[in-house]
């Protein structure tokens, strides 16, 4: 995973966690993706977590600030990553709710 590439606002989708999961697990086949996103923002690791969906769709979870030496735009929070050929989702929670 390449920094500048995450730098790219091309690149990357703010997407709102109770809005966007429910629809994304669905298309992925991870049934369990919202609590699985939860675990690893609860229990982060630098290298990341692969979740592998029935539908041959695979997503890295990351925090970019623990990953990168340098801080993003957003980057404390959990960041799903399909690819290269694929956005990268910034995960948020409005927290105004």
């Amino acid at each position: 995973m390449n920094v500048k590439w995450f730098k790219d606002p091309d690149n990357i989708v703010y997407a709102e966690v109770s809005d966007f999961i429910p629809n994304f697990a669905k298309e992925t086949g991870i049934a369990d993706l919202a609590e699985k996103i939860d675990s690893f923002r609860r229990e982060p690791s630098a290298g990341g977590a692969t979740l592998t969906g029935k539908r041959r769709t695979s997503v890295k979870l990351f925090i970019p600030d623990l990953v990168f030496d340098e801080h993003l735009d957003m980057g404390e929070n959990v960041w799903m990553y399909l690819g290269e050929n694929y956005p990268c989702y910034c995960l948020y929670e409005n927290r105004d709710e």
